[in-house]
């Protein structure tokens, strides 16, 4: 069945303040010059929108670009959610993302800054990023067990959805054990993982783009790790078909913005990805609209009012 823009397309996991390029180089550019940040978020939201994608749900970033970027959505005809700024553990991953806290006993103050900015969930990393240079190796958990039951405890008792940057066994088995909405990437499960998320209400969203196109690309950043790239990227895409098979909940999210990952394109390419891992087309379009709602905290009414078809 062919993917075309007559249809609906909900992307899941994306990033407004990077660029695909380069993050360090582009965010001191926008930082610099405002004319400079409106044009990338309205460039950025149309290659979503030239795509027939029509609801995006953003990761965070640090400079608090939600309220400028909802605008902007809006008069592009997008819905657009956010946490507006995720909350980590300092000295873990997440300071390009989001404000940290050093002890739980802080999470409640630093929320209430972000919650003046009416954020549409709230977004916890718990693992840190994946090294290409070393097979398995994220960083140590960020959060303990009753941490991140205390966060999403928290979150459902003001009816928002808690989205987690996770990866590793032990971290996903965490994330579902506390009934967060949804797991973003959870790299490096087992079947153990896998049966534990089927029973589960959480979302999954494998995000195979970013490595997929490193390792499908002549890009030669990554030449020396593309061994280990092409390892991990198999056996998330082998996950992702036993996702499929067994009946778990699966959302097409291509993180867009991460390095090699276009905003729009990304979207097609994660696409690409779970076809070929073994989800047939019809089925993506099936799963990606169902679930991408239900990821996005949206409504099939909000959704048709906000169509860009």
């Amino acid at each position: 069945m062919k993917w075309d823009v007559m249809d609906i397309y909900i992307e899941t996991h994306m990033h407004i303040s990077l660029d695909g390029i380069d993050s360090v180089i582009f965010r001191k550019k926008i930082k610099e010059n405002k004319v400079n940040l409106e044009e990338h978020i309205r460039s950025s939201l149309r290659a979503y929108k030239s795509r027939g994608i029509c609801a995006i749900r953003d990761g965070g970033d640090p400079f608090n670009l939600a309220p400028i970027t909802r605008e902007i959505a809006k008069e592009e005809g997008l819905i657009y959610k956010t946490p507006v700024q995720a909350i980590y553990k300092r000295g873990h991953y997440g300071g390009f993302i989001g404000k940290p806290i050093d002890h739980i006993s802080e999470f409640k103050t630093v929320f209430s800054k972000i919650e003046k900015e009416k954020p549409d969930f709230i977004k916890i990393p718990l693992s840190g990023l994946m090294n290409f240079g070393a097979y398995g190796e994220v960083g140590d958990l960020a959060f303990t067990q009753e941490e991140l039951d205390y966060i999403v405890k928290f979150a459902h008792d003001k009816e928002l959805p808690v989205m987690v940057h996770v990866n590793t066994r032990q971290g996903v088995q965490r994330a579902i054990k506390a009934g967060v909405d949804t797991i973003e990437h959870g790299y490096y499960m087992t079947e153990e993982e896998l049966q534990a998320l089927k029973e589960s209400k959480s979302i999954w969203i494998p995000t195979l783009a970013p490595l997929g196109n490193i390792y499908f690309s002549n890009d030669d950043k990554y030449e020396k790790e593309k061994g280990t790239i092409k390892k991990i990227f198999d056996e998330q895409s082998k996950n992702v078909k036993k996702a499929y098979e067994i009946g778990i909940k699966l959302a097409i999210g291509s993180d867009g913005g991460a390095y090699m990952v276009p905003h729009g394109q990304g979207f097609l390419d994660e696409v690409k990805y779970m076809h070929m891992a073994g989800i047939p087309m019809d089925e993506l379009k099936k799963i990606g609209y169902e679930n991408g709602i239900k990821a996005l905290g949206i409504t099939k009414k909000e959704l048709k009012e906000g169509e860009i078809l």
